[in-house]
């Protein structure tokens, strides 16, 4: 009986933080909370951020290079962007939220980086669910090499 109501107890608890959790993020969320999103990419279409809280490294021989593993907002920019866009700060057309993996090899003097993003959810710039997503996410080798070193940077802060 005692297990049971402890269990109850404990449950009751974490499901404020489980919803919480769930909740996806916004874009004045993503631009304002430093602590929680890291912006570890930005171009002409987008600005990219590595939720603090996921970003993980798997565990790696001396003189190799992680794989580094996360989930990643994309604020994806209207295109074209007009002057009222600017004006009333609605310069985001979606976000995605996409599981990460990013990778470095190191072939002769050359590093090599490769990418893998899965989109796992698509949303309105005030964090609404978009009802459908159709489009992919670009995988450019460019982007990798960013991401992996803003990636690797961060993470070396805790103690990796």
């Amino acid at each position: 009986m005692f297990k049971k109501l402890a269990f109850a107890a404990l449950l009751a608890a974490s499901l404020p933080c489980m919803a919480m959790a769930a909740k996806p993020v916004n874009s004045e969320k993503l631009v304002n909370d430093y602590d929680n999103y890291y912006v570890v990419y930005v171009d002409d279409d987008e600005r990219i951020y590595a939720q603090n809280d996921t970003i993980e490294r798997d565990p790696v021989s001396a003189g190799m290079l992680p794989v580094i593993r996360c989930t990643l907002y994309a604020e994806v920019y209207k295109d074209p962007l007009t002057y009222p866009d600017y004006g009333n700060k609605q310069m985001v057309d979606h976000i995605l939220q996409l599981d990460c993996a990013v990778g470095a090899d190191q072939i002769g003097q050359d590093i090599r980086y490769k990418i893998l993003n899965k989109v796992v959810g698509a949303y309105t710039p005030d964090g609404k669910p978009l009802p459908a997503y159709n489009g992919n996410h670009k995988d450019t080798a460019d982007e990798a090499e960013e991401i992996y070193m803003s990636l690797y940077r961060v993470s070396s802060n805790f103690g990796w």
